[in-house]
């Protein structure tokens, strides 16, 4: 399973030879470069850990300094692992490219959701709220009973009740590759997906199924 870092630019419209028009995200990849192997024998898992974007020296804290003096790299924006992807020694340390995936396939990206902060239950679990006459106040857009008196006597854990919403890690599974522009070292994804503008994208291959 092959996948890399990508920042996403937005969202836009690309036509097909047939006429049809098709929403698209934009990720651009910029600098992800393979940079260690973590193998079963050294590390009991097999990985690639993958440095994307540059940071400055002075930005960079002192541990993380000595993780990058260590891997003989300069300072990234991050540093994420791939599991179960394979790369050869020679292509450790040269930057990676959109071409490894094809127009037409399938794909995982997975990104953080927009943090929209402490929200209501409508809001963040859609309830219809309360009936906004028959004698009702001050609780029109309220949860309502949470739980029961003497027996259980405590909330349930897991009821849906106001909270932070949002900032979460989101997988969208089998979306389609609609463009690889290997000059810009772009990609387009058919549809949205999770995070903001100027977030980190990861791509993942689809594990192929084993016969």
């Amino acid at each position: 399973m092959q996948g890399l870092l990508g920042k996403k630019m937005g969202m836009t419209q690309v036509f097909t030879e047939g006429g049809d028009c098709i929403p698209v995200t934009v990720i651009q990849v910029e600098g992800c470069v393979p940079v260690l192997k973590r193998t079963r024998k050294t590390d009991g898992y097999d990985a690639v850990v993958m440095a994307y974007g540059k940071r400055k020296a002075k930005h960079t804290n002192k541990p993380m300094q000595g993780v990058y003096s260590q891997l003989k790299i300069d300072p990234a924006r991050l540093l994420a692992e791939f599991r179960s992807m394979e790369v050869s020694d020679e292509d450790l340390g040269k930057p990676l490219t959109v071409e490894m995936f094809k127009e037409g396939e399938r794909v995982n990206v997975v990104g953080v959701s927009k943090g929209k902060g402490f929200a209501g239950v409508m809001k963040r679990h859609g309830f219809k709220g309360h009936p906004a006459s028959r004698g009702n106040h001050e609780s029109f857009r309220g949860a309502g009973s949470i739980g029961m008196a003497t027996y259980p006597g405590h909330v349930f854990k897991g009821h849906p009740m106001p909270g932070r919403m949002g900032g979460d890690r989101v997988y969208a599974k089998n979306v389609q590759v609609v463009r690889v522009d290997a000059g810009n070292n772009m990609v387009f994804i058919k549809g949205s997906v999770p995070g903001a503008n100027g977030g980190i994208i990861r791509i993942l291959q689809r594990p192929t199924a084993k016969k």
